[in-house]
C-alpha cells in the first residue's frame, strides 16, 4: 500500500475541485452504523450496502453523473479498488439522486470497474445525513461510519488505512 499511496494522494489532491453541494454539508460522522437501506445494483437487483460489504473494511464514495469532482476522481478510485482487495477492503461507489438506468449507461460508457450501487432517492444519503458530492465515507470491518469527508483526499486515506489497521490489529 506505500508504494502507490502517494501517487493516490498527489491524483486525489490535484484533481480535488470544490465539492459542490446540494444541501449545508453535515459535521463529520463520529462512528455510525451504516444504515439497512435497499439500494440497487447495477442490474437492478436490490442491495443493501451493509450486507455487501461482509465485513470488509470499505471507501464508500457518493457520487453523481454530473459531478465534474467526482469525475476527477474515478481513475483513482479504480486503482484503490485493484488495489484494496489483496488487503481485505474494498471500493464501492453509490450514486445519488439520479435514475438507475442512466447510472447504468454512464457507469459503461465511463468503464467503470469498481462496485457501483444507486440510491435514486437519496435514502441512503439522507439516513446519513449527507447531501454533498463527491463524499468520502470510510467504513470499518463492523459496519460503522468511522470516517465522512469530501473528495477522496489524504485525510480520507489516513482514515481507510486506519480502519485497516484496526482490523489487523483486531485479529
Amino acid at each position: 500500500m506505500r508504494r502507490w499511496l502517494p501517487l493516490l494522494v498527489a491524483f486525489a489532491s490535484a484533481c480535488a475541485a470544490p465539492t459542490k453541494s446540494i444541501a449545508p454539508p453535515p459535521p463529520a460522522a463520529a462512528s455510525v452504523a451504516l444504515p439497512a437501506i435497499a439500494l440497487t445494483s447495477l442490474d437492478g437487483a436490490p442491495a443493501r450496502l451493509d450486507r455487501v460489504l461482509r465485513g470488509r473494511v470499505a471507501v464508500v464514495s457518493l457520487w453523481a453523473t454530473w459531478c465534474e469532482a467526482c469525475a476527477a476522481e474515478f481513475e483513482a478510485l479504480g486503482r484503490l479498488s485493484e488495489r484494496a482487495e489483496s488487503r481485505g477492503a474494498t471500493v464501492i461507489a453509490v450514486a445519488v439522486g439520479e435514475p438507475h438506468d442512466k447510472v447504468a449507461d454512464f457507469v459503461k460508457w465511463r468503464g467503470l470497474k469498481y462496485a457501483q450501487l444507486v440510491d435514486e432517492e437519496f435514502r441512503f444519503a439522507d439516513a446519513l445525513g449527507q447531501r454533498r458530492v463527491p463524499a468520502t465515507l470510510i467504513v470499518d470491518g463492523s459496519g460503522r461510519v468511522t470516517f465522512v469527508g469530501g473528495a477522496l483526499d489524504e485525510t480520507a486515506l489516513a482514515a481507510l488505512r486506519a480502519a485497516l489497521d484496526a482490523r489487523v490489529a483486531a485479529r
